[in-house]
């Protein structure tokens, strides 16, 4: 009798387990080796216009005191205000004006890349 409960257990276990293989690879139950090594890579940083020198915001120098005004910190959506001078960058054989702004809520810093055309 102990040999008979020994036997049916492994059978309905064996047979979980081929029905749980069967319908995994039908519609996918669990995720794949790819699919985890893939979420588990770093997701490139995405940055917005102006944040970064690669993604310098191109503008003519009437449009520059726009751009000091305009922009929000993105953490809590207030104004940002200058906080010191401006400076020059080079950048991919580019010259880049820098202006610093600053957030008068959170107090981050940021800084706006900017392309000036007709040179800075």
């Amino acid at each position: 009798m102990t040999l008979l409960v020994i036997v049916g257990t492994i059978a309905i276990v064996a047979v979980t387990i081929t029905v749980g293989v069967l319908l995994d690879r039908r519609i996918g139950l669990l995720p794949r080796p790819k699919e985890l090594l893939e979420a588990g890579k770093p997701k490139p940083a995405r940055h917005d216009a102006g944040e970064a020198p690669a993604t310098a915001i191109r503008a003519r120098g009437a449009q520059l005191e726009r751009l000091r005004g305009a922009r929000r910190c993105p953490t809590c959506r207030e104004v940002l205000v200058a906080a010191g001078d401006d400076e020059r960058v080079r950048y991919d054989d580019r010259e880049l004006l820098v202006i610093h702004l600053r957030c008068p809520r959170c107090d981050e810093p940021h800084a706006l890349y900017v392309l000036v055309e007709g040179g800075v």
